[in-house]
């Protein structure tokens, strides 16, 4: 089952914390498979993010939502850190795979996203290919999270 919080964005409580744990952990096999498949970069640097962005994200101190991350006054995380954009890849696929369950289970449209503005797992295979996703932050139609 998935936590309450991605179902309801910007609503959080203590008792979310161990599924932003599970979260994290997802996020950093993300970064791990991404960084490993390529043989490109090094994850420290996005791994040692993933708290930060994990919490920034579903904490709800931000105005940001996953399904329409384009919106109007809606905040943007700007990651200055260098050689840290595994990390937004990850976290986004990882958050866009769960919509895309919770979807698959209930056909509900809140839950949806259209393939063309969700970052999916099978995504982060073409990080820093042609084509794919780029290594360093750029604003597209899947990562307006930046």
């Amino acid at each position: 089952m998935l936590p309450n919080y991605i179902s309801t964005p910007n609503v959080s409580s203590s008792f979310d914390l161990p599924y932003w744990e599970k979260m994290g952990d997802a996020v950093d096999q993300f970064i791990d498979i991404m960084v490993n498949y390529r043989q490109s970069g090094h994850p420290g640097g996005s791994r040692s993010k993933m708290h930060m962005v994990v919490s920034t994200l579903l904490s709800g101190v931000m105005r940001w939502d996953i399904r329409n991350q384009g919106k109007r006054f809606g905040d943007r995380l700007i990651l200055v850190g260098g050689h840290a954009i595994p990390v937004i890849y990850a976290t986004l696929a990882v958050f866009c795979e769960a919509l895309n369950e919770k979807y698959i289970q209930t056909a509900d449209p809140r839950y949806f996203i259209p393939r063309d503005r969700a970052l999916l797992a099978q995504d982060l295979i073409g990080f820093r290919n042609r084509g794919g996703l780029p290594g360093h932050a750029e604003i597209t139609e899947k990562t307006l999270l930046l």
